[in-house]
C-alpha cells in the first residue's frame, strides 16, 4: 500500500512539474520496489509478483495524468 501511495504522489508531482519524458523514471522505481519486495519479503516470481508490478506502474501513471491535468493553461498565470 505504501508503494502505491508513493508512486501516485511521485507521479502527481512529476505530471504537475515535469514532462512526458519523466515517465521513464517509473521503470527503475518499480524495479527497485519489486527488488525490495523480493529481498525483504521473499516474494516469488509468480502471478502475484506480476500483479504488484502492474499495479505500481499503473498507479504512478494515473498520478502522472492527474498531475498533467492540474497544470495551468499556457495563457493563465
Amino acid at each position: 500500500m505504501k508503494g502505491l501511495l508513493l508512486n501516485a504522489l511521485f507521479g502527481l508531482m512529476l505530471g504537475r512539474f515535469g514532462s512526458v519524458w519523466g515517465l521513464v523514471v517509473f521503470l527503475p522505481l518499480v524495479a527497485a520496489e519489486l527488488a525490495y519486495g523480493v529481498y525483504v519479503y521473499h516474494l516469488g516470481m509468480n502471478a502475484g509478483f506480476v500483479r504488484r508490478a502492474f499495479a505500481l506502474t499503473v498507479c504512478g501513471q494515473f498520478g502522472f495524468l492527474l498531475g498533467a491535468l492540474l497544470r495551468p493553461m499556457r495563457g493563465e498565470t
